[in-house]
């Protein structure tokens, strides 16, 4: 549920500019319900809590429906991980009680800025009751992507992180963290690790974000070679992906990622997220994030 307002501008700056958030919340949210409702399909939202007091009535309408509410930190930092641990518990039990304001229920799981996560943050999100984190990013071509959009713009520098290389040897399906070791499993530990799938022999995520561009058929072939390694599937998208160009005229040529999307035709994308819902939903069962057990 990341808004228009975090994407990153053309010289690298997060647009200040309470519009985005709205256009977002008011305008391309509801293309995607609408396409969800139409497959029957809940899905978690990991909201940012600096959105909800604006949406409220939004968020309790989703949490109504059915849909999970988990925790994306209150402002959004990207460089979260490197933070004091106290501003870091803060951005988590900020947004979590924002989250419980709303839908009376505080969330179960959690996702970093930038799929980027610590021993620290595991330890704050236990200490808070936490039952999953879903930020783990194991891929090493979205992780060489980073490092070049780093080297290349150089003033990402300071928005970018990255997950320690030595991490991309973390399990890729879900397992059971143990205390202060990302690496470790330890099967009597609750709290789960939920990673985002990578696609095999490729090594990218099997996120749309990344997808899109390349169209149906090279995500239905990804999604067979993940079918044939497991059976498990995180998908994950950024709503704006649903965003028009009219949305954003005002902001078109600021937006650096969204303009990527919106440069393919509403009804295209719209047609490519139903096909692919159809194929994911012929291979797995959907479920809540908070709902994965192993």
């Amino acid at each position: 549920m990341d808004t228009l307002q975090e994407d990153p501008s053309i010289n690298g700056k997060i647009p200040d500019n309470e519009k985005l958030k709205n256009i977002t919340y008011e305008k391309v949210l509801p293309r995607f319900l609408k396409l969800i409702d139409k497959h029957n399909i809940k899905v978690t939202f990991f909201v940012i809590g600096k959105n909800i007091e604006n949406n409220k009535s939004i968020i309790k309408k989703l949490s109504k429906k059915g849909h999970e509410l988990a925790n994306h930190t209150m402002n959004h930092p990207k460089q979260l991980v490197n933070l004091d641990k106290s501003v870091i518990k803060k951005e988590i039990e900020d947004c979590g009680n924002k989250i419980f304001e709303v839908t009376g229920q505080y969330p179960s799981g959690f996702r970093a800025p930038g799929y980027t996560i610590t021993p620290t943050v595991i330890k704050i999100l236990k200490e808070l009751n936490y039952k999953y984190d879903s930020s783990l990013n194991t891929s090493l071509g979205y992780y060489l992507l980073k490092k070049c959009f780093k080297l290349f713009r150089l003033w990402d520098k300071e928005y970018i992180t990255t997950q320690k290389f030595s991490d991309l040897n973390l399990p890729r399906l879900p397992y059971r963290m143990a205390d202060n070791l990302l690496l470790k499993i330890d099967k009597s530990q609750n709290f789960l690790e939920i990673p985002i799938t990578i696609i095999p022999y490729f090594n990218f995520p099997f996120t749309s974000s990344l997808l899109l561009g390349f169209g149906l058929s090279f995500s239905e072939f990804n999604l067979k070679l993940i079918r044939a390694n497991s059976n498990f599937l995180n998908f994950e998208l950024h709503i704006n992906e649903f965003t028009k160009k009219n949305d954003i005229k005002d902001s078109y040529n600021n937006l650096y990622i969204t303009r990527n999307f919106v440069n393919i035709d509403i009804n295209k994308r719209l047609h490519y997220f139903n096909n692919l819902f159809t194929l994911i939903k012929k291979d797995y069962n959907i479920k809540l994030l908070k709902d994965v057990k192993i």
